[in-house]
């Protein structure tokens, strides 16, 4: 499963210091990364029933790490790519299922 292994190595590579102080979608990017690991360990678990709610939460985290990757530094724009690439599986594994 693409999702499984995106999670693990999201977890693998952790958050860059230069995180630090940085906004995402209206949230600190460490808390954010917490929400988002939450929310794909809970959906691979079966405990987790992805709503609209949920799914336009995870749109708009998406479109906000883009728009933050395009003008940060490298370390941060990868992060952005990274927890991007996350949201897009959730998001595709959850529309595959409805």
């Amino acid at each position: 499963m693409q999702l499984t292994r995106l999670w693990r190595n999201h977890m693998q590579a952790g958050c860059p210091s230069e995180l630090a102080g940085v906004e995402i979608a209206g949230t600190d990017a460490r808390a954010l990364d917490a929400e988002i690991t939450q929310c794909v360990s809970a959906l691979l678990a079966h405990s987790l029933k992805v709503d609209s709610r949920i799914e336009r939460r995870l749109a708009d985290v998406s479109t906000a790490l883009a728009r933050k990757g395009a003008v940060a530094e490298p370390e941060v724009a990868a992060y952005c790519a990274r927890l991007n690439e996350l949201v897009s599986a959730v998001l595709t594994e959850t529309k595959a299922d409805h």
